[in-house]
């Protein structure tokens, strides 16, 4: 009878269903894993051992309610655990509410593995959609098991996360062939595979997937650095006792006491109005759900939105206000009237060190700067990427005042330009490169060849260096044709770009030999 009465519910249901023709948001959407590495890679989160490369999700879908704001994650995430052989299956049924700050804390109440072992399981939704909603979002996915956290990310983008930049950019109008490029630059400059989405692992799994980090050995070194603190008031209490035996001194003042007695008993009153004032300024702070330990505060920095072909920017930092306030800078934007010299806050930083450099190096000289991205980052005339933030066209270096100011091609006859500064350059790409945020910098294959033939000439790269500042500045030196009279840098996300989606590294080579 049971059974009967269950098929009748379900039968019913379906009808309905059918009847009330559910949209795809109802139903849920498919989810991309964002990023899978060939093989198992074992990584230290500030003290968690992650690993990814060793999951995969089947069935998984992600269901986004405009109206109550809720998200549900549904499916099933496989992972090869590092001390075992066999594959374990995690049925996952999450859900969550977004929070003020564009995040989902995606959490069950159990899960268990195939062979009925306790686990945790967690996911935090970062959302992307430029309405403020989370129909578009990538979903970091945890799962904790046996000491070990697998991590395995996914994105749904239900909606355009960019937005749409119609307007023309001034001095664009009526460009062609050539024209355009020694405008704009190079076209070609996305070269690799996005990676995953950045963010801190570290924070999502201690505060949403709840797993501490093991501190063992540190607390053992703490008590022997504590002893000797322990020891230094016992060495002050003599000093204490000396003041003992002046008591008969003392007795003068004794009169005194009551008279600071008095101010004693006004401080209480005057404390009372700031303990009253305190829970005035809780209620707005409480107004927002629980949100302030758990997200970051990331209205108060730049950010660079998705990947640098198809992202947006938000309070980015204007390269042009800061160059007429704190001139000289070094660097000059040539372009101001295309008004795309706006930048993330790590961008800005390394446009700033090199117009300390030039100046150190090159006194007199001013580096040109072209195009970054627009304020609100977004489609850029006929370029690939400069959507983000993340981007920048540079001038070189040029010993004839004639070629500076402007876009002047450093390549002659596949050869280097004879007034080309190379050894000035050099030192930029690698002061740029020891910040270790730099990303790429797309060159013309002819200059970053005499870069090589440099380096190996000053001993400063040897066939087999894959570690040296001099191996890394090549190893991100990318050739690309169009890249003959500028380079094009690109900076990589940082933790503080928390919906920022990073390119794959470039391979660990140096293209030299």
């Amino acid at each position: 009878m049971k059974t009967l009465l269950r098929a009748l519910i379900i039968l019913s249901s379906l009808s309905m269903l059918a009847a009330c023709a559910p949209d795809t948001r109802e139903q849920g959407s498919e989810v991309v894993t964002t990023y899978e590495p060939a093989q198992p890679d074992v990584m230290d989160e500030d003290g968690y051992k992650v690993v990814r490369g060793s999951t995969r999700v089947q069935d998984m879908s992600v269901n986004f309610d405009q109206a109550t704001k809720g998200m549900t994650l549904k499916g099933k995430i496989e992972f090869l655990p590092v001390r075992a052989k066999a594959v374990q299956s995690v049925e996952l049924d999450l859900a969550g509410i977004l929070d003020p700050y564009g995040f989902i804390a995606l959490k069950t109440y159990k899960a268990k593995t195939q062979d009925n072992q306790d686990l945790k399981v967690a996911a935090k939704a970062t959302c992307l959609s430029v309405d403020g909603g989370c129909r578009s979002s990538f979903i970091d996915i945890y799962v904790y098991y046996q000491g070990i956290v697998y991590h395995h990310q996914v994105e749904s983008l239900q909606d355009d996360v960019s937005p749409v930049n119609e307007e023309p950019i001034p001095g664009e109008e009526g460009l062609q062939g050539d024209e355009e490029s020694e405008i704009e630059g190079g076209h070609d400059e996305v070269e690799g595979e996005p990676g995953r989405y950045v963010g801190d692992i570290a924070d999502d799994i201690e505060k949403i997937l709840e797993v501490k980090k093991p501190e063992a050995p540190k607390s053992e070194e703490t008590p022997k650095t504590e002893e000797p603190k322990k020891e230094e008031p016992k060495k002050e209490e003599p000093k204490q006792d000396a003041p003992k035996k002046d008591e008969p001194k003392k007795d003068p003042p004794k009169a005194d006491p009551p008279k600071k007695e008095d101010p004693k008993k006004d401080p209480p009153k005057k404390e009372e109005p700031p303990k009253r004032e305190e829970p005035k300024k809780d209620p707005p702070k409480t107004g927002q759900p629980r949100v302030p330990e758990t997200a970051p505060a990331v209205n108060k920095v730049s950010q660079a939105i998705g990947p640098v072909n198809a992202g947006r920017l938000q309070n980015a930092a204007n390269m042009l206000t800061y160059e007429q306030a704190h001139a000289p800078t070094g660097y000059e934007i040539i372009r101001p009237k295309r008004k795309t010299h706006f930048a993330t806050n790590e961008l800005a930083y390394i446009i700033v060190k090199m117009g300390l450099l030039t100046k150190k190096e090159i006194p007199g000289y001013e580096l040109a700067v072209g195009d970054l991205s627009r304020e609100a980052g977004g489609k850029l005339g006929s370029h690939k990427s400069h959507q983000n933030g993340l981007d920048a066209d540079v001038a070189f270096f040029f010993n004839n005042k004639s070629f500076q100011g402007y876009f002047a091609s450093a390549v002659a006859v596949n050869k280097p330009h004879a007034n080309w500064m190379l050894e000035p350059q050099w030192k930029l790409f690698k002061e740029v490169v020891g910040t270790q945020l730099i990303d790429r910098i797309f060159i013309h294959g002819a200059l970053k060849q005499a870069l090589c033939s440099h380096a190996i000439a000053n001993g400063e790269l040897t066939k087999g260096d894959n570690s040296s500042l001099a191996a890394q500045t090549l190893r991100r030196l990318i050739p690309e044709k169009d890249h003959h009279n500028h380079f094009h840098l690109r900076v990589k996300c940082s933790k503080a770009q928390v919906r920022c989606r990073q390119m794959a590294e470039p391979v660990n080579t140096t293209g030299c030999f």
